[in-house]
């Protein structure tokens, strides 16, 4: 899946479902209602599209495979007003769900990003008004840079909108000296996915009715990787 248009500097994604009915209630339930109970539900989804950007990724295959991760999983940061809002971080909870298939020397969630200014509310914003919105708004914090240089980086969201928030992420961690940075998602919104392929993963979305490569993945190279707690 990727957005329409698609953004420059946006990382090779993958998303485990579309952002509609069920699975956006529960996503907007766990996020803003403070229903914590589905961060099993929407971990395992996540689980299934970390699985599929590390099979995807030779460079991730060869850091598992060489033992020289770990590989790190790093959450897009919420701002400051929200985690005052909500008294936690919600998409770290969901991240720690999704790589706990993996020994800790494989992969591990990193808590890296951390906003350093703020930004208007993206909802309503079109896609270029998003990116504008979100340009450097992140950093890789101090305590975390030297763990980031060089790394092999997963970032991870609960959407794919418009892909603005994944560029800059991509963008804050490369700027810190990571090596190689992919996405994961639970979701991508409907309308903006469409049927193309990926221009740098060449992975086709499933048909309609398609296990969803997440799913697929774990019985491919990655979940070959996996050891155990």
């Amino acid at each position: 899946m990727r957005p329409r248009p698609c953004p420059p500097g946006l990382p090779t994604v993958h998303s485990a479902g579309r952002y509609a009915e069920a699975l956006a209630a529960v996503v907007s339930a766990y996020k803003d209602d403070g229903r914590r109970q589905h961060a099993g539900v929407l971990g395992a989804l996540l689980a299934e599209s970390v699985d599929a950007a590390v099979g995807a990724s030779p460079e991730l295959l060869a850091v598992l495979a060489g033992a020289n991760g770990p590989v790190l999983v790093v959450p897009v940061p919420s701002s400051a007003a929200a985690r005052r809002r909500r008294g936690d971080a919600p998409l770290v909870a969901v991240a720690r769900v999704a790589v706990g298939g993996y020994a800790a020397a494989e992969l591990v969630v990193a808590e890296a990003l951390a906003p350093r200014r703020r930004v208007a509310d993206q909802a309503g914003l079109a896609a270029r008004e998003r990116a504008v919105n979100l340009e450097h708004s992140m950093t890789v914090t101090t305590r975390w840079e030297p763990v980031v240089r060089g790394a092999a980086c997963v970032v991870v969201d609960d959407v794919l909108t418009t892909g603005a928030t994944l560029v800059e992420a991509a963008r804050a961690l490369g700027a810190a000296g990571a090596r190689v940075v992919v996405a994961a998602t639970v979701c991508a919104t409907q309308r903006r996915a469409d049927a193309a392929r990926h221009p740098r993963s060449g992975q086709p979305p499933p048909a309609s009715g398609a296990v969803p490569a997440g799913r697929a993945a774990r019985s491919g190279p990655a979940q070959q990787t996996r050891g155990k707690r």
